[in-house]
């Protein structure tokens, strides 16, 4: 896969579900068994917000040049990969959400795993 590749398909996804948090917070609430409180939609809409912004940011840098701007990302997708499967695995492990949890484990695990392999070679970038 492509660096371009990579960062499209992870802005596409963090857009997509940033869109649904902001516009059907109640509905994406129930898929993953979260029941809706103003709170919980209140959080959800944040949550889009910054998912929407990942997935522009994504989208506008998949075609950047500049291999200290493409590492610069990456280590970034590694840290936010990393965090974000720890807090996903707790949430699945502690039944706050359905088995759909560990959907959101392994698209977390995935950003982090992309992002390693690209740092792991330069090739891979260019």
């Amino acid at each position: 896969m492509k660096f371009s590749g990579y960062l499209s398909i992870f802005g596409i996804v963090a857009a997509i579900f940033g869109l649904g948090f902001i516009a059907i917070p109640e509905m994406i609430g129930a898929i993953y068994g979260i029941p809706a409180a103003p709170y919980t939609v209140i959080m959800s809409r944040f949550d889009g917000a910054a998912l929407l912004m990942i997935g522009v940011h994504f989208w506008l840098f998949r075609n950047v040049r500049d291999d200290d701007t493409k590492c610069t990302i990456l280590k970034a997708n590694v840290v936010g990969g990393i965090a974000g499967s720890g807090v996903s695995v707790w949430v699945a492990l502690s039944g706050l959400e359905n088995q759909l949890a560990w959907s959101t484990v392994l698209l977390y695990v995935g950003l982090a795993v992309g992002a390693i392999y690209f740092l792991a070679s330069p090739a891979r970038r260019a």
